[in-house]
């Protein structure tokens, strides 16, 4: 086994191949009457090819805007990335233009989003969607690129692909008009895709059979994933490495295993004490477990955090922690966390605040 190659970002990987996609202390400012949000503030890490890395945290943490950031869709009358690297297959994709980038974007790099009734043009049928994103990237005719368009639906699992093709968004479902934006998303066979929360809005059933889509075309294409979520049920099924982000900040990094059974921060041990668990085997049914709770609020980005932000909400917080700001640490092979007070799992609880 080759030796394990330790990344800038905490992580290691147990191999010597080059990512695909590396982003070095990323950092993202929207800029407000109200004073300046960092929404991301020094994110870093890799994503390696055939990878699904999810990157979970709860609204407002920095997720979906360090997504946008990759793809360089931050609106720039508001916002910018002010610091760090992006690189794509060697390429710093900061320093492209936007000519550039949309030569990049939806062909080599893309993005299913969080809500698809909003992100599907309501006036054109979904064959003609698909097929505007082969005929801009691949050069095809619009009869070749609509057969493709066919053969795509037909790839996401929508039967009678080719009447489908002819319908608008609002005669789908919400589970086939997801399916649709995936469609869209591999029709140029990107080598990264990154989903942002898709599978919110659909019920328990569908939400599995999207992920197993997800999977299942991964490794038919080949093609890295960067799941966004908060739902740590959707990174057990299908994660192969986690980030937990607070902030705007990387909280933890690890493969999915190692995250669930060992976390060492305290916001991560909240996150997983917060799932509602099943009575165990023999249980009284009268019997009753509180669920855990994060207390306080997420601490507001407009104004600059000196410490570890989760300070105010942790247990376990010194003065250190909220004067001086971790640095992500090494726990194991692929495991790190930015926590200066890091204890064994049983003897932390990170449910209450410090008082």
């Amino acid at each position: 086994m080759a030796a394990l190659d330790k990344t800038p970002s905490g992580a290691a990987r147990a191999d010597n191949t080059e990512p695909i996609l590396s982003v070095r202390d990323l950092r993202t400012q929207f800029f407000t009457s109200d004073g300046v949000v960092r929404a991301v503030d020094g994110v870093s890490f890799d994503l390696h090819r055939s990878e699904t890395l999810c990157i979970v945290g709860e609204s407002g943490c920095g997720k979906s805007v360090t997504a946008l950031s990759i793809l360089g869709l931050i609106p720039r009358e508001i916002g910018r990335v002010v610091g760090g690297s992006i690189r794509f297959d060697g390429m710093e994709l900061t320093k492209l233009d936007e000519g550039e980038m949309r030569r990049i974007r939806g062909n080599r790099i893309s993005m299913i989003f969080q809500e698809p009734m909003s992100s599907l043009n309501p006036v054109y049928t979904v064959g003609f969607q698909i097929a505007e994103t082969l005929r801009i990237h691949q050069g095809l005719s619009n009869k070749a690129a609509a057969e493709r368009a066919i053969e795509m639906l037909a790839l996401v699992r929508i039967a009678d692909a080719r009447r489908r093709a002819g319908e608008y968004p609002h005669q789908l479902s919400g589970g086939m008009r997801q399916r649709v934006m995936i469609a869209i998303a591999l029709a140029c066979n990107p080598q990264v895709l990154i989903a942002d929360e898709p599978t919110t809005a659909l019920d328990v059933t569908i939400q599995a059979q999207i992920l197993e889509l997800m999977v299942e075309l991964k490794e038919r294409l080949g093609t890295a994933i960067v799941l966004i979520t908060h739902d740590l049920g959707v990174v057990a099924e299908v994660a192969e490495r986690v980030i937990v982000m607070y902030a705007g900040r990387t909280a933890e990094e690890a493969t999915v295993s190692e995250l669930l059974d060992n976390p060492q921060h305290p916001y991560t041990r909240g996150l997983i004490g917060s799932i509602p668990r099943r009575s165990t085997p023999g249980a009284r049914k009268t019997t009753r477990t509180r669920l855990q709770e994060i207390r306080g609020i997420v601490p507001s980005l407009r104004e600059e955090i000196p410490g570890c932000a989760f300070a105010p909400r942790c247990s376990i917080a010194t003065e250190r922690c909220t004067s001086q700001r971790p640095p992500l640490e090494t726990h194991g092979p692929r495991h790190s966390a930015a926590c200066w007070e890091t204890a064994p799992s049983s003897a932390l609880t990170a449910t209450s605040p410090r008082s």
